[in-house]
């Protein structure tokens, strides 16, 4: 299903300032080779219904990167690599993140469930314990499980549960308040050699690399150059990331399992250019910072664009189901495989959730159809926003039957979920940091 692009990116596209002309490339800008199979078999009225028995999954998340790209109506082709997958890929144009910052989104993400739920610190840094992420299950079933990170934060914060081969870009420096560091192409480099480990072709395997350059400081690179003020510099960062999951792309396509290879490409939140007074992320959950792109390129699966709501929930389940291991009674999302293979995408309701940490009060999102619920500070308030009229969220309802009937059910939704305390950041801890402010 293809239709315009969304309201919200269509909305955003004012962002984009006076350069528009494409900066320089730092690697290949050739499309995926392993495409071809997708259109041949397409072509041909073959697609298959399921995954090839004996696939690898390829995860690429990309931090801080919006919903609002090239793809999707941004008039700067500031991502030409990411353009062209996406054009081979079932596209999620309403995909949302667990969250609004990395540590609640990515554990969120690897747990199908709601960071709420888990087992965390509570510090804004979140360190999780004794929670069940997806890799785990996938190694107890003999796949071989790779992580290539790119951030201090992932070396003791128990993400690498479950993985095999935990690799952390070397000589990275851990700052609190910022990232100095440029990754991408060490990032690129330590992917290269853990998937091209020979031992690869001969058994099955899930890979994720998590790219962190358009996080935080917008730094400059050479010979890519939109302008200075942090949209431009944040579109920078984007070009040059892209230049390395192009040239990882590329080292994929040579690869003998390349076409039985499934691709996944999505990010743990998006960003903020000042359309609610904030810059960079974390500590609420607008669409901005919550609405993401999702795209999934498959063996035989023709292109196309899926306009239901969907979330990182449902990725979890998803990636079992392609190894064919069973989720966790626990996990909460649904697995996508069916309809990546072609099935109607039944409407679902979508849950963004920030937990109250030691930096931020409780902020939860309920999405159905085009309505969104904001609940604030363990639910004291609530407001109602229509993102088909008002994609910005700058128009709330906290009264009339629509507010009435989405409280009702997010009223609902709440009373199913488990919450976690804590263990280590509790009390007058919580929140500290806002109260300060």
């Amino acid at each position: 299903m293809t239709r315009a692009p969304t309201s919200i990116a269509v909305a955003l596209v004012a962002a984009a300032c006076s350069k528009d002309a494409p900066p320089a490339q730092p690697a290949s800008a050739q499309p995926l080779p392993l495409a071809s199979t997708t259109a041949s078999v397409a072509a041909a009225g073959a697609t298959p219904s399921s995954p090839p028995a004996d696939c690898n999954v390829v995860l690429l998340s990309i931090d801080s990167l919006r919903a609002d790209m090239p793809w999707a109506a941004y008039p700067r082709p500031i991502a030409p690599r990411l353009t062209d997958l996406e054009k081979k890929a079932v596209s999620y144009t309403r995909a949302h993140s667990m969250s609004s910052y990395t540590a609640m989104s990515l554990g969120g993400l690897l747990a199908g469930r709601l960071p709420s739920e888990l087992h965390r610190s509570g510090y804004f840094f979140g360190i999780y314990k004794n929670d069940l992420f997806f890799p785990k299950l996938l190694q107890s079933a003999g796949v071989h499980t790779m992580g290539v990170m790119a951030h201090m934060y992932f070396k003791g914060a128990g993400l690498d549960s479950g993985f095999d081969d935990w690799k952390i870009v070397p000589g990275i420096t851990f700052d609190a308040n910022t990232d100095r560091d440029i990754t991408s192409p060490q990032s690129e480099e330590i992917a290269e050699h853990l998937l091209g480990d020979p031992a690869n072709e001969s058994r099955r395997f899930f890979f994720w690399a998590h790219f962190l350059d358009p996080h935080d400081q917008y730094l400059h690179h050479e010979g890519i150059d939109w302008g200075k003020n942090p949209r431009d510099r944040y579109d920078g960062e984007v070009t040059f990331t892209d230049g390395y999951v192009g040239k990882l792309l590329d080292f994929i396509a040579t690869k003998s399992w390349a076409p039985r290879t499934i691709v996944i490409v999505t990010s743990d939140h998006g960003e903020e250019f000042g359309e609610h007074g904030m810059a960079r992320h974390g500590f609420e959950v607008w669409e901005t910072l919550v609405h993401v792109p999702l795209m999934v390129i498959a063996p035989g699966v023709a292109p196309r664009h899926v306009d239901a709501l969907r979330s990182a929930v449902d990725l979890a389940p998803t990636i079992l189901d392609l190894f064919g291991v069973a989720p966790d009674p626990s996990f909460e999302g649904h697995s996508l495989v069916k309809e990546i293979y072609g099935a109607v995408a039944e409407p679902r309701d979508v849950v963004v959730d920030l937990p109250m940490t030691s930096d931020n009060g409780r902020r939860r999102a309920l999405l159905h159809e085009d309505q969104k619920i904001i609940c604030f500070d363990n639910d004291t308030y609530c407001k109602l926003y229509d993102l088909a009229h008002d994609p910005l969220e700058t128009s709330p309802s906290m009264k009339g039957s629509a507010y009435v009937e989405m409280k009702g059910r997010y009223d609902d939704f709440t009373k199913t979920v488990k919450e976690v305390s804590p263990y280590g950041c509790t009390g007058d801890c919580l929140d500290a940091a806002h109260k300060k402010k």
